[in-house]
């Protein structure tokens, strides 16, 4: 067995470990960070030891359980206590601008999202002082919702935080962030001056400089609908163009010697500063390097390998990436066209139609390996955009070549050269609303951890064969395909058979649900939305018409009580404010705890409909009586297996 350094894929085997160890870490968090610490530099002090050994089993291990564990130590949360709602001095500098009025402000132990008036003028780099109220960032959400908590989380922001009084700016100081944040200011104000049309100015904006904040919703809304959002986003697509656009002007200036490649390097991550240092423009950008180097130096570049390094050196730097939808999204489709496009090439072909076919291979190559994901976050797939984007990828690429020219030439010139560009992005919008009358999808889709995992496991298994040719791997897709079909009907028997109360977690509003072998009602809601909506579309059921009780098989349900062979629920609420000792009691309507003191309980829960003042009298209630206490706010949806 050879070492892991002589693979042929050596960072794709040291991502996986490391992987692994980012995505157990939260299980893992009981272990002392000291104790974690010790195991990986045992693990890699054993690994310097034996380095010469020639079984590379021992090597792979180590390797293995060094990166393991690396992943759980850099995953560690260490974010500073906070009592919600306290005010706290805010001294920190201001690091990220997300839109008007929303703004990242890092201080030494702790890493802010702050809202402030849209009208305060705040630059990146200034150094912030004031009082604020803070508050944690509440992580839990409902099944199958988006929480925008949680995804600041992942951005690596520890708390929310609200002005109490007002903001002073107490000075500036520069960084390679501030510098290129002031670069792109100036050069989008030049865009503004040398194009009169709003809608292409914003549309260029975004393409070249990732200015997205002034994109209006109507024109989103059209990019979603067509399945050609990703445009509007600076990515791998962009940077690749603005690659091939300098690499073009290398070969027009007859610099042919490789090493002229190297000056490419600098340009891109130039390019991606100014951007706004996006993580899939970083992504794009750390791949296309390590394969300039690796053709430089006349090294074998193998760009799956190059696509691995990227990924482990970005997790090793943040290990948060892991859990961006972007991050996954980016490299699935790396993946997809590296993997799935050389196997749809074809020899003979003319001359005029290869571009076309070769567009549709990477639409269709990137987009495939998407599939699963965007099935798994937006629970809908856009079958019409991979035709779409035979259009809109060509035309928004030289869209982003025309903007660059506008940037990169004196202003008089650009004013008359915006409207060349101004009448085709005008073509191009036209063409994609009428795109958009005609939409292909796949809408309704809800998919487990597991579908998703078995779906991949298919089609890396599919490439295995197309490339290989060898029937076992045939028997292994039909093994997979067999465990797949397998499981999903069983998925699909548990949901139309199982039984649960739902208690949904919404501010200021009641909704508890029961869900009963594939049909739902309203034990008690105060929402009139119907917040549960995509709950009871990921679990197909049917509503029951509207009644006083409920009565099914072993289940009873009447004035607010609810008795089942597992155990007994009450509801406490105004229309029923009797404390009775039922197993587990809901508190809902901002209802007091009583003064008797025969009501105890097994379990106490509280929904979101309550103050914080009836929350903490029910804290103290039950810390003096030893009741287990939940509320929703904390954890999100609670289920109660029925």
């Amino acid at each position: 067995m050879h070492s892991i350094y002589w693979h042929r894929f050596p960072f794709l085997f040291l991502a996986i470990p490391l992987i692994l160890g980012i995505t157990v870490s939260q299980y893992l968090s009981n272990f002392l960070s000291a104790s974690i610490l010790g195991v990986i530099i045992t693990s890699f002090s054993l690994l310097f030891i034996i380095r010469k050994v020639r079984s590379g089993l021992p090597f792979v291990l180590l390797s293995f359980t060094g990166l393991f564990f690396t992943g759980v130590y850099l995953s560690g949360t260490k974010t500073p206590a906070i009592i919600p709602g306290e005010t706290y001095q805010l001294a920190g500098r201001c690091e990220q601008i997300l839109s008007p009025g929303k703004i990242v402000v890092s201080s030494p132990h702790l890493c802010t999202y702050l809202k402030i008036p849209d009208s305060t003028e705040i630059s990146v780099g200034d150094s912030l002082s004031g009082l604020i109220r803070l508050y944690p960032l509440q992580t839990s959400h409902n099944r199958h919702d988006f929480n925008y908590d949680n995804y600041l989380q992942h951005q690596g922001i520890q708390a929310k935080g609200f002005p109490a009084g007002e903001i002073h700016k107490t000075g500036h100081s520069q960084d390679l962030y501030s510098v290129c944040h002031t670069i792109r200011n100036n050069l989008a104000t030049k865009l503004q001056r040398v194009i009169p049309d709003s809608a292409t100015y914003k549309l260029l904006a975004a393409l070249c400089l990732g200015c997205r904040q002034e994109i209006t919703p109507d024109t989103k809304e059209l990019f979603q609908n067509t399945g050609t959002i990703h445009i509007l986003a600076i990515s791998g697509l962009h940077i690749g163009a603005i690659f091939a656009f300098f690499l073009g002007l290398f070969r027009l200036f007859h610099f042919k010697s490789k090493k002229f490649r190297l000056i490419l390097i600098p340009l891109i991550w130039f390019t991606v500063c100014i951007t706004g240092l996006s993580p899939s423009a970083c992504r794009a950008a750390t791949i296309l390097s390590f394969i300039t180097i690796g053709e430089v130096f006349r090294q074998e570049t193998i760009p799956l390998n190059a696509i691995a390094a990227a990924a482990f050196f970005s997790l090793l730097i943040n290990p948060e990436l892991l859990y961006s939808v972007s991050f996954q999204m980016s490299y699935a489709a790396y993946t997809g066209i590296i993997l799935i496009y050389p196997l749809m090439q074809i020899k003979k072909m003319h001359k005029y139609l290869r571009p076309l076919y070769t567009l549709l291979c990477i639409s269709f190559s990137a987009q495939v390996m998407t599939l699963p994901i965007m099935a798994y976050y937006f629970h809908t797939i856009s079958l019409n955009s991979i035709f779409i984007n035979l259009i809109a990828v060509p035309a928004a690429s030289f869209l982003l070549y025309g903007g660059i020219i506008l940037l990169a030439l004196p202003g008089f010139i650009s004013f008359y050269l915006s409207y060349i560009i101004i009448g085709l992005t005008r073509l191009f919008i036209f063409s994609l609303q009428q795109f958009s009358k005609v939409v292909i999808n796949l809408p309704d889709l809800y998919p487990t951890t597991t579908h998703v995992i078995l779906f991949y496991l298919l089609i890396i298994l599919a490439i295995i064969y197309f490339i290989t040719r060898k029937r076992h791997v045939l028997t292994f897709i039909c093994c997979s395909l067999s465990i797949l079909l397998v499981f999903h009907c069983c998925f699909i028997y548990y949901i139309q058979n199982h039984q649960e109360i739902v208690i949904c977690n919404l501010y200021k509003h009641s909704t508890i649900l029961l869900n009963y072998k594939g049909y739902y009602t309203y034990l008690k809601t105060s929402d009139v939305d119907a917040r549960l909506s995509t709950y009871i579309t990921a679990n197909h059921l049917q509503a029951l018409p509207s009644h006083e009780a409920f009565v099914g098989q072993q289940i009873k349900f009447i004035r607010n009580h609810l008795s089942s062979p597992r155990y007994s629920i009450s509801i406490v609420d105004h229309a029923y404010p009797t404390f009775s000792n039922e197993d587990i009691v809901i508190i809902t309507e901002n209802i007091y705890p009583p003064n008797s003191p025969e009501f105890h309980p097994r379990q106490i829960i509280m929904d979101n409909s309550n103050t914080s003042f009836c929350t903490k009298a029910w804290q103290k209630f039950c810390l003096k009586n030893q009741i287990p206490f939940f509320k929703t706010n904390e954890v999100g949806t609670i289920i109660l297996k029925i």
